[in-house]
């Protein structure tokens, strides 16, 4: 019984392990080649762009305090600032 549990662990993580590198290897090997298109791999196609959630994170409180501002020469500060960071 013991041995069976052994088996089947050992096949499943062998499994599992194959599997994750068969999905993940077109991915790396898109990345490595420094090419842009996410065609690659299905798997791609579901994962979230990380770049534009966190750019649209960071700069949405920005964009709503830039609202906010009522003095027009700390308005037109804050919006360079904004400008020249490429935040906006």
């Amino acid at each position: 019984m013991k041995t069976f549990l052994l088996v089947g662990l050992i096949v499943e993580l062998t499994v599992g392990g194959l599997l994750l590198l068969g999905l993940l290897s077109p991915v790396s090997e898109a990345q490595s080649d420094g090419a842009t298109d996410n065609a690659t791999s299905p798997l791609v196609e579901f994962l979230p762009d990380i770049g534009k959630i966190y750019r649209a994170a960071l700069t949405a409180p920005l964009q709503e305090v830039e609202q906010e501002i009522e003095d027009e020469e700390i308005a037109r500060f804050y919006h360079r600032l904004i400008e020249r960071y490429d935040l906006d």
